[in-house]
């Protein structure tokens, strides 16, 4: 285990005490249903303002597809805060009966698609989902997820760091990390081990369980591979898609690690990467925000690993496999790679020693281990224990009931959305409460 050059730096100047303080920002998607767990057939919520507007609740691909994001937060505890009391606004402003449902994959989709409403809150939304739709069956758009922004720092990069390129660079350097070890947080947190009804065409889906049909081949439809060797060539692998036409648009580059930023990717190299977005995390049905304190913390952790290490010699495509067939493994199974797992779990262990992480780190792991050690206590492993004939159906109903009751009792939560108000984003943060 060796410094880079970068980790060198943030202990020559004693600053690691700013790698538990990373600006991080999350969203998740969930789909409404009914109380007998199908597609919500209730409109869009009238009282927490309009999906065309608010950008903190609004609808993904389908009118039944809410997506929640929350403000920058400063540490991962106000950020699980702000989710917490996005939710309840959401869950307020469902209808009698109506529910946000806590897994990845859709409750059972009808056979007429008709009866499926295509969210078109704006003319290019609806022109990029009628082209979309060309190209895909309507079922590759319906698994939902978390996705992590988290950026660098700021002091950091202004104290260590001499130009944009230097802060790519770093960036790509992260972006690298996760995807390599990508593999490690669907073996802990893939949740999507079935679909129910009416997801897959006859004789496509898996004959046995997984841990994570949204992490594999199985999940969302677009399938275009980017190019992590640094920003440049992560930009022009993105134009060559739209050039092709591969790629629809720029956010149609459905890849489990986002460069974010600028108003372009085009604009990446120059004007450089602000954020970088993970993608993937399956939701977490234990959890009334869909994800827990240790997915966020463990992701704090890798972050400023990859910030801090030097790292060996980086292969996408050998990511994606190794990633692949740990969520096409079965969810009691142990995992293929249970020695790269506990070695990299040691790694990050020894890491934290460095940096005085504290006791929490250290517990974390503890956890984890726990979780490599035996694969019914990942999150797949726990959910495959629920399925009662092919489906998760009853179990998934009385999380989400569950849930809803207790958002229900939730005080002083925001009624500043209703009539359509639009707020940014430090306005929200002071009325949640900074």
């Amino acid at each position: 285990m060796a410094l880079s050059t970068f980790g060198e730096q943030v202990l020559a100047k004693k600053m690691e005490h700013l790698l538990f303080n990373f600006p991080i920002g999350i969203e998740v998607e969930r789909q409404r249903v009914n109380a007998d767990g199908g597609l919500s057939k209730f409109p869009y919520p009238h009282n927490i303002g309009d999906p065309r507007t608010n950008k903190w609740i609004t609808t993904d691909f389908m009118e039944t597809m809410t997506e929640i994001a929350t403000p920058v937060a400063q540490s991962p505890e106000q950020a699980l805060r702000f989710l917490e009391q996005i939710s309840n606004i959401l869950r307020k402003g469902l209808a009698e009966g109506e529910y946000l449902w806590p897994l990845s994959m859709p409750p059972k989709l009808p056979t007429d698609h008709s009866n499926i409403n295509i969210a078109r809150t704006t003319l290019e939304k609806k022109k990029y989902s009628d082209e979309w739709l060309k190209r895909h069956r309507l079922q590759e758009a319906t698994p939902c997820g978390v996705h992590v922004n988290i950026s660098i720092n700021p002091l950091l990069l202004d104290k260590l760091t001499s130009g944009v390129g230097e802060r790519n660079q770093l960036y790509i350097k992260v972006a690298q990390g996760f995807l390599k070890y990508r593999f490690l947080l669907t073996y802990l947190y893939g949740a999507s081990p079935l679909t129910e009804g009416n997801y897959f065409l006859p004789n496509q889906r898996p004959h046995h369980l997984v841990r994570s049909i949204r992490q594999s081949k199985y999940g969302f439809g677009t399938k275009y591979d980017g190019d992590f060797t640094d920003t440049d060539c992560y930009a022009r692998r993105i134009k060559h898609g739209l050039t092709t036409g591969e790629l629809l648009a720029e956010h149609d580059f459905h890849s489990p690690v986002r460069l974010k930023g600028p108003a372009s990717v085009a604009q990446l190299p120059t004007k450089g990467t602000q954020y970088i977005e993970l993608r993937m995390l399956d939701l977490n049905p234990w959890s009334s925000t869909g994800i827990d304190n240790d997915a966020v913390d463990l992701l704090y952790l890798m972050m400023a690993y990859f910030l801090m290490m030097e790292e060996g010699v980086f292969s996408l495509s050998k990511s994606n496999d190794r990633n692949e067939r740990v969520a096409l493994e079965q969810p009691f199974d142990h995992c293929q790679f249970e020695e790269e797992i506990s070695t990299f779990l040691n790694q990050l262990g020894d890491f934290a020693i460095v940096i005085q992480a504290g006791q929490g780190a250290h517990d974390l792991l503890d956890r984890l281990r726990t979780m490599v050690d035996d694969p019914r206590q990942t999150v797949a492993g726990q959910l495959a224990a629920h399925v009662n004939n092919d489906s998760l159906l009853k179990f998934a109903l009385h999380q989400a009931i569950k849930f809803q009751s207790q958002s229900q009792k939730a005080v002083n939560v925001c009624q500043e959305f209703k009539g359509g108000k639009v707020f940014p984003a430090q306005t929200l943060r002071e009325i949640l409460g900074t």
